[in-house]
């Protein structure tokens, strides 16, 4: 009866530490055991469910929670979301690498962009200008013009915040987006690429999402899932590969 009961308490102990070990991941059910190696092993993985209530994440990280609670309040009708990983150990100044390479809006101009409708290759931004900037503390405000075939210029708003514990980036749409000017597809900061990155045990979680709220309509879903999804993807998955070959340039 003792060998048992000391089983017992043994098997208790180790769901216990099991529970602890798990809970400390920053990704939920919705990853699945093939992505996460895929992260282990370089690579960027990118999950385009559609639906902001499939997000791959969990944790109490304060950049995190914010991304979790901007994108609730918009509740998109479009959303895919891009992962990466780096280790912390090499990458100490991670934050402050990503946030000069993000915020160098001219940059922005000529990232190459693969259109799958038109099977060619495009400028995601042909051009990108500054229209105004301003500091406070951590906390960075930028308002720059963006021309975006097929939506033309493109006013946005983009906020960098870098704190102890996580940097926080965000783009808005600040005015109604057309298509090809033939019709109104995305309202006023209704299209959002967020990009946040935290550090979870001995790694840096690097996770970018593109968020739309537009309407759900079977003449429109596929135009706005590939005219913008696609780009905000493309977007993430550059500025994630700007930082492997800055790492390579440094090596």
């Amino acid at each position: 009866m003792k060998t048992i009961f000391k089983n017992i308490v043994a098997l208790a102990l180790f769901s216990v530490a099991f529970a602890g070990v798990f809970s400390e991941s920053p990704y939920n059910k919705n990853l699945s055991a093939e992505d996460i190696e895929s992260l282990s092993s370089g690579k960027t993985v990118i999950k385009n469910t559609g639906s902001y209530k499939k997000m791959c994440m969990k944790g109490e990280n304060p950049g995190l929670k914010k991304v979790v609670e901007t994108v609730s309040n918009l509740k998109p009708a479009y959303f895919a979301e891009v992962i990466k990983e780096y280790t912390y150990e090499g990458n100490e100044n991670l934050l402050e690498n990503f946030s000069s390479l993000v915020m160098d809006i001219p940059s922005y101009a000529g990232i190459p962009y693969y259109s799958e409708r038109a099977e060619e290759w495009y400028d995601l931004y042909t051009s990108a200008e500054i229209k105004s900037a301003q500091k406070d503390g951590n906390t960075q405000i930028v308002n720059a013009d963006f021309e975006m075939k097929p939506f033309g210029l493109v006013p946005m708003k983009i906020t960098s915040e870098k704190n102890d514990g996580y940097y926080y980036y965000e783009s808005t749409n600040l005015s109604t987006m057309r298509y090809y000017d033939k019709f109104n597809c995305v309202s006023p900061e209704n299209m959002k690429s967020i990009i946040v990155i935290f550090k979870s045990e001995d790694k840096w979680i690097l996770y970018g999402i593109g968020a739309v709220k537009a309407p759900s309509v079977f003449f429109l879903r596929d135009r706005v899932d590939t005219s913008f999804m696609n780009r905000i993807k493309t977007f993430c998955a550059y500025f994630f590969a700007k930082m492997d070959k800055q790492k390579q340039q440094e090596q």
